[in-house]
C-alpha cells in the first residue's frame, strides 16, 4: 500500500470564492475539475461545523473521506478564508492508521500553518493587487504558487511537526 500524499491544495475566500487550487502532481488533468468540486462540497460542512467552533480554534480536521482514497481536511482563517488539504490516501485497503484514514489528528497542523503563513506574505506585499490579471480574486503570484508546491511536496506522514526530513516548518518545508 502507498502511502498518504497531498493530492490537492486550495484556498477558498470568505465570500466562499476559489482563490487558488493546485492539484498534485501540478499537472493539467481531468482531475483538476474533481478537485474544484470536492473543494466546493466542504463548504457546507465549514457552515455547518463553524457555529460549534466558539474556542478559536482554527482547525476543522477531516471534513468528509470519499470512498477510502480521498480525505478532504480543512482549516479556517481569523479572516474567514478557507484552507482546504485533500489527501490521496493511496486507494484505502487497509493497513493505514487512524481508523484506515492513513492520518492522524494533528499531522497536517504543520501543512495548515505553513498554507497561511505564505498567504499572510502574500496579502501583506504592498505590490500584490487581489484579483490581479482580471480572474476575479484568483491568486496569480508566481511565489505564492510555488510556496504552495513546495508545501504540498514536502509534506510526508508521521512528520509530527518537527524538524525531521518532510516535516513542514513555519517557513515551508524543512529538510
Amino acid at each position: 500500500m502507498s502511502t498518504p500524499r497531498i493530492a490537492c491544495i486550495a484556498l477558498i475566500s470568505r465570500n466562499n470564492s476559489p482563490l487558488h487550487l493546485h492539484p498534485f502532481p501540478s499537472s493539467p488533468s481531468p482531475a483538476t475539475l474533481k478537485y474544484h468540486f470536492l473543494t466546493h462540497a466542504t463548504l457546507d460542512v465549514f457552515a455547518a461545523r463553524l457555529p460549534l467552533k466558539f474556542n478559536g480554534d482554527s482547525d476543522f480536521g477531516l471534513l468528509y473521506s470519499i470512498d477510502e482514497e480521498l480525505a478532504a481536511y480543512g482549516w479556517l482563517t481569523n479572516t474567514g478564508v478557507k484552507i482546504v488539504v485533500i489527501i490521496d490516501l493511496g486507494g484505502g485497503g487497509g493497513g493505514g492508521s487512524a481508523a484506515g484514514l492513513g492520518v492522524k489528528d494533528g499531522e497536517l497542523k504543520g501543512v495548515f500553518r505553513a498554507l497561511q503563513t505564505a498567504y499572510i506574505r502574500l496579502v501583506c506585499n504592498p505590490f500584490y493587487e487581489e484579483g490581479g490579471g482580471g480572474a476575479g480574486g484568483v491568486v496569480r503570484s508566481r511565489r505564492f504558487v510555488e510556496e504552495v508546491r513546495r508545501i504540498g511536496e514536502g509534506w510526508a506522514p508521521g512528520g509530527g511537526g518537527g524538524a525531521g526530513a518532510g516535516a513542514v516548518g513555519e517557513r515551508g518545508v524543512v529538510g
